[in-house]
């Protein structure tokens, strides 16, 4: 059994590392190995319709490819969903949450949109269709870090607080899923520069008290090494820097490599940073040069995820 084949992936990482691409990524690789996958993501200016050649999602599940499906919902939308689901019939729910004082209370509730965002990716852990699972694997592309951690502490904040009832029956529930390595993973995206280094540490000391452990680091946007040591390429670069400067085409060509190979340098020092001081296998991404991930940029991406996901060892970058 591999990380691809749980109940519910967190994907986790601070905006901007390319985390949405990468949750993308794991659903489509969970979806080829057969895994009837959903990709859940709340409040997003969605990118997943784009990346699969299909419309934007919405809160209605809607297929992406094969075998997955995503959704793009909000916290209304997933107060409603647990609404109904506790009270069964519509006309009760219009008239417990659709009136202005019930609704001016529960924009009072602190954590309230947080819990139910997170309660609805729980609940689609669990759903069923004709006494079977309607989706083996819930994979969460979750807020930036420190929404992440806020989000993530609701469970344990609602079990000290709240007295003993259904809510804490289901944040119990919810607590227990979430510190599960059996059916939970925790993924953390980063890329290798100075700052998301530092926040991935942090993510990882946020999570790690609550009982979550990530299982695997995705370093996004790692440039190619264009100019390995002792390889041809390498010595004529040298040779063009020790002869300069040089003016025109040549001096461009020669300013141009020795930022390549500099940009290279600095990914390598903070992806073994990053491998040395956050307690999971770290793996690296390649930076694809696109103005924009098409559908097949997607697919192979994925097949460098699903390697991440299915090998235990450490890979150097």
């Amino acid at each position: 059994m591999t990380l691809l084949d749980r109940r519910l992936i967190l994907v986790l990482g601070k905006g901007g590392v390319g985390r949405s691409t990468m949750a993308a990524s794991i659903a489509a690789a969970c979806a080829r190995r057969g895994r009837r996958t959903l990709l859940y993501q709340a409040n997003a200016n969605d990118r997943f319709g784009d990346y699969f050649g299909r419309p934007a999602c919405t809160p209605e599940p809607a297929e992406l490819a094969p075998g997955l499906w995503g959704l793009n919902t909000s916290p209304a939308a997933a107060l409603r969903e647990y609404g109904l689901m506790i009270l069964r019939f519509q006309k009760v729910y219009d008239m417990i949450f659709e009136n202005r004082v019930t609704k001016a209370f529960l924009r009072a509730i602190p954590g309230l949109d947080d819990y139910a965002i997170l309660g609805k990716a729980w609940f689609h852990t669990t759903e069923e269709k004709r006494g079977r699972p309607l989706w083996d694997t819930v994979v969460f592309d979750m807020p930036a870090s420190g929404h992440s951690l806020t989000m993530l502490r609701i469970p344990w904040v609602i079990l000290e607080t709240v007295p003993e009832g259904p809510l804490t029956r289901d944040a119990r529930t919810l607590q227990t899923l979430l510190r599960d390595p059996a059916r939970t993973a925790a993924i953390i995206v980063t890329i290798a520069e100075e700052m998301p280094a530092t926040e991935a540490r942090e993510l990882t000391a946020g999570i790690e008290p609550l009982g979550i452990h990530p299982q695997r680091v995705l370093v996004n946007q790692m440039a190619a090494d264009h100019f390995p040591a002792g390889s041809p390429a390498a010595r004529v670069l040298g040779a063009l820097e020790a002869g300069g400067p040089h003016d025109g085409l040549l001096g461009a060509v020669t300013t141009h490599g020795a930022m390549a190979r500099a940009r290279r340098a600095l990914n390598e020092h903070y992806f073994a940073e990053i491998a040395a001081t956050v307690p999971a296998p770290a793996f690296p991404i390649p930076y694809l040069s696109r103005t924009a991930l098409r559908p097949d940029d997607i697919q192979h991406l994925s097949s460098l995820v699903a390697r991440a996901l299915t090998t235990p060892a450490l890979t150097t970058p």
